[in-house]
């Protein structure tokens, strides 16, 4: 029967198109019978085309209602196309063996080790060794009369006559002091035991004083 309805003719009474949505369909097609229906007019006179027209108008909502039922859709209407997605299967790798596990674990600390021995003795190995030099004799621990490279220095102990053979001639005496300008030695009991050696008249490679300390001034 629904091939024999004029599905085409319906839309155009009802001012819609094919593939229009169920409830917009539905709301047109009251409002199309309530304005068709014999009782509008309200006279008791029946309009014949009228009639004839909300006839087939019901005819053709009935038959569309049925083709909807049973299609899922109105009709004209373009058919809904589904895709089916294949489900996608996951490979289950099965986790290895506890034993297997801690082999490999075993490795890598292995190999972890040898790595950083290599790096070790890369960076250690290679590095020049330190030497340590002898600290600096201090004139104290100095054998008395003790000679440099360029001949014997002043020390604690020596004689007048040694000073004198290293120092030459003092410029002044002044009791138990000789001065060499600025710089000057000091004796008790004929023996050397203090000092000053200026940078403006130095008595030779030795300490300014023996105790690497100022003199302090008569």
């Amino acid at each position: 029967m629904a091939s024999e309805i004029d599905f085409l003719d319906m839309y155009r009474t009802l001012g819609l198109r094919p593939g229009c949505a169920l409830p917009v369909f539905k709301q047109a097609y009251r409002r199309q019978v309530a304005r068709l229906h014999p009782d509008r007019g309200g006279d008791g006179a029946v309009d014949p085309a009228a009639a004839e027209r909300l006839r087939r108008l019901i005819a053709q909502y009935d038959a569309a209602m049925a083709f909807q039922r049973e299609h899922g859709r109105l009709p004209g209407a373009m058919p809904q196309v589904r895709f089916s997605v294949p489900e996608a299967r996951v490979q289950v790798v099965p986790a290895a063996p506890a034993r297997h596990r801690g082999r490999l674990r075993a490795g890598w600390m292995l190999l972890c080790l040898v790595v950083a021995g290599a790096l070790a003795w890369l960076f250690l190995g290679q590095s020049p060794a330190r030497v340590e030099e002898p600290a600096p004799a201090s004139p104290a621990a100095r054998p008395l009369g003790a000679a440099t490279a360029s001949g014997p220095v002043l020390d604690l102990g020596m004689s007048r006559e040694d000073v004198r053979a290293i120092e030459g001639e003092p410029l002044g005496i002044h009791g138990d002091r000789w001065d060499y300008g600025p710089s000057w030695v000091r004796f008790e009991g004929d023996r050397v035991v203090d000092w000053y050696s200026s940078p403006l008249h130095s008595l030779g490679p030795i300490p300014t004083t023996p105790g690497g300390t100022l003199p302090i001034a008569d």
